[in-house]
């Protein structure tokens, strides 16, 4: 049974179980529950002393009594209420209400790169951490400018080169899946695409909505934008979103918020420049940390295998293999990235990207890594704190971004 059960998106996905003289199954049913990270709540109906053994058995934060109650009918209607009333206000407290979520606040400033043998398995070489990654600048001198050339689509200083395209093409393929509810987009697909060198990785930072790690705090990009000065800036994973909630490890600007395990696969961008994703049975935390980690994002999938190829197998849900609006991020070498959206759900100008599509489009950039970030109504790229994608609504509040900054003072 225990193999065959869902494994819990997030410690908070509740199943309440209304009981009414249980059989002894009732407990390893519970138990199974508990082991998936589900909150289990049995709600005893009246069962009388009789079966007082197998409510001992249980936790006794997860049996809620009551008298009993005449009549089954109006019993299993008070238990959909409870349920409802207990579904509601947990996603009411969890998700809808802001508030501030309790951090590690563990900084990876200052790991060395040289680690022992032990402690560096499986994690990226080479490169300098942030701060001392000058050979960027050498190694991509003819990509920087000594001074400032700024246009709607170029931005080159001393420090950061960004060159964005705009390209549409058409597919052949409908998006017949939803019962065909994306048909009416046809197959026609747009994107914008920014290729980006920078000399240091602290070029390449990440925001929270309203500057606030936490539950409910949403912003525009463009607000973010510019209260970053950023050249360029994208959505980023959506970190608090209700797949996501207490799951995986959340790294910003090189400190630590989350550090949890996780069933998606990772993103991590070190301070030596290099780019990695995981997948969940390969992350270790502790590891990230020590590695010297500068960020990392928990969506997914990845998009290419080992070797730059494209992929046609993807670890993730059957929603986001449909056809939508989309947000990634390539990775060429340490100092190259890309940013990448594909606008959708717009007859005639974009339908979205399939991951296939996208995967191979990356594959031909000639990226070593690219990954999945959120999409949909949360996909925009700004140029300066002004949207320059064409998303299928003009605004939406979202959680958290990716921002080309010029270095800090």
């Amino acid at each position: 049974m225990e193999e065959n059960l869902p494994v819990s998106l997030n410690r908070y996905s509740v199943v309440v179980i209304p009981a009414y003289e249980p059989s002894p199954g009732l407990i390893p049913l519970v138990e199974t529950l508990a082991k998936a990270d589900y909150r289990v709540i049995v709600v005893d109906d009246g069962s009388g002393d009789s079966f007082g053994h197998i409510w001992d058995e249980l936790d006794e934060r997860t049996v809620l009594k009551r008298a009993a109650l005449r009549g089954l009918i109006l019993v299993f209607v008070l238990d959909i209420l409870l349920a409802g009333c207990i579904v509601g206000g947990d996603y009411l407290v969890n998700y809808r209400i802001p508030h501030r979520l309790s951090a590690l606040n563990t900084s990876t400033a200052g790991i060395q790169t040289a680690l022992p043998p032990a402690a560096s398995a499986g994690l990226p070489s080479g490169g300098t951490p942030a701060g001392g990654s000058s050979d960027w600048g050498q190694k991509f001198s003819d990509k920087f400018s000594d001074t400032v050339i700024s246009t709607d689509t170029v931005y080159k200083s001393p420090n950061i080169s960004v060159e964005i395209t705009q390209n549409s093409y058409g597919s052949e393929t409908i998006d017949m899946t939803s019962n065909g509810q994306h048909s009416k987009y046809g197959a026609q697909i747009y994107y914008t695409l920014a290729d980006i060198y920078v000399r240091d990785i602290s070029c390449l930072r990440t925001a929270f909505a309203q500057d606030t790690y936490g539950v409910g705090f949403n912003e525009a990009l463009s607000s973010m934008s510019e209260r970053m000065k950023s050249i360029l800036a994208v959505n980023g994973d959506s970190y608090i979103n209700n797949r996501h909630y207490n799951n995986g490890t959340i790294i910003r600007n090189g400190v630590v918020y989350r550090a949890k395990q996780t069933t998606d696969e990772t993103c991590v961008l070190f301070r030596d420049g290099t780019m990695k994703i995981y997948g969940p049975d390969e992350l270790d935390p502790e590891q990230l940390i020590d590695g010297g980690a500068w960020q990392s994002w928990v969506f997914g999938p990845s998009l290419l295998d080992a070797d730059g190829n494209a992929k046609t197998d993807f670890l993730t849900w059957d929603y986001i293999r449909e056809s939508h609006p989309r947000t990634a991020i390539g990775y060429y070498e340490p100092g190259h990235y890309c940013l990448l959206v594909v606008d959708g759900r717009q007859p005639g100008l974009s339908r979205g990207m399939f991951l296939e599509e996208m995967s191979q489009l990356f594959a031909n950039l000639g990226c070593k890594s690219a990954y999945n970030l959120d999409g949909g109504h949360c996909a925009f790229m700004t140029r300066g704190s002004n949207v320059i994608s064409k998303p299928h609504r003009p605004s939406k509040d979202i959680s958290d971004g990716i921002f080309i900054c010029e270095p800090e003072a």
